[in-house]
């Protein structure tokens, strides 16, 4: 309950101005939005690109969220929102996130998983890549997470149902062991 105050009170204060309480939602979102993000398109750099148009369209809007409280679902709904329109651009090749997932630091087995992680989440349909990076946020109900994307509750969870079946055939030979 504190924290949900806390974050009204960061809201109220930014909606008035507050440099300091615009920089601590950002600061208190941008991770969570950025894995969000990336779940949603596969690719880390286009993420980053998405959650910084998110927080300028939140900065520009915020003004308009009726509860100060909903900060956070609302912030997210403008990222889910901003990654649909993103999606009728150019993917990025798939041998180029190889490519970029090779550095001297990485070992084979961890390169060779993220690979296949990346791959897997590229095949998914948009609507099902949607779903499943909602529930690894973890922070939705099944009913809110439906809200942010526009379906029934029933949708969503089919979506997510078919999401992590076809995660689990493509990432098979990792879950043996």
């Amino acid at each position: 309950m504190e924290a949900e105050t806390d974050l009204a009170s960061l809201v109220v204060a930014a909606r008035a101005g507050s440099e300091e309480a615009w920089r601590r939602l950002v600061e208190a979102h941008q991770a969570p939005l950025l894995r969000l993000a990336w779940a949603l398109t596969g690719d880390r750099e286009l993420a980053a690109d998405i959650v910084q148009d998110a927080l300028v369209e939140a900065f520009l809007r915020i003004r308009q969220l009726r509860a100060p409280g909903a900060f956070s679902g609302w912030v997210r709904t403008i990222l889910v929102r901003t990654a649909q329109r993103r999606r009728s651009r150019p993917k990025p090749s798939p041998e180029r996130e190889r490519e970029d997932a090779r550095t001297p630091e990485t070992t084979a087995v961890g390169a060779e998983l993220r690979q296949a992680v990346d791959r897997a989440l590229a095949a998914l349909s948009p609507a099902c890549r949607e779903a499943l990076a909602l529930a690894m946020e973890g922070s939705l109900s099944s009913e809110q997470a439906a809200a942010v994307l526009g379906c029934s509750p029933g949708a969503y969870r089919v979506r997510l149902h078919e999401a992590r079946r076809r995660m689990r055939e493509r990432l098979a030979e990792f879950l043996k062991e």
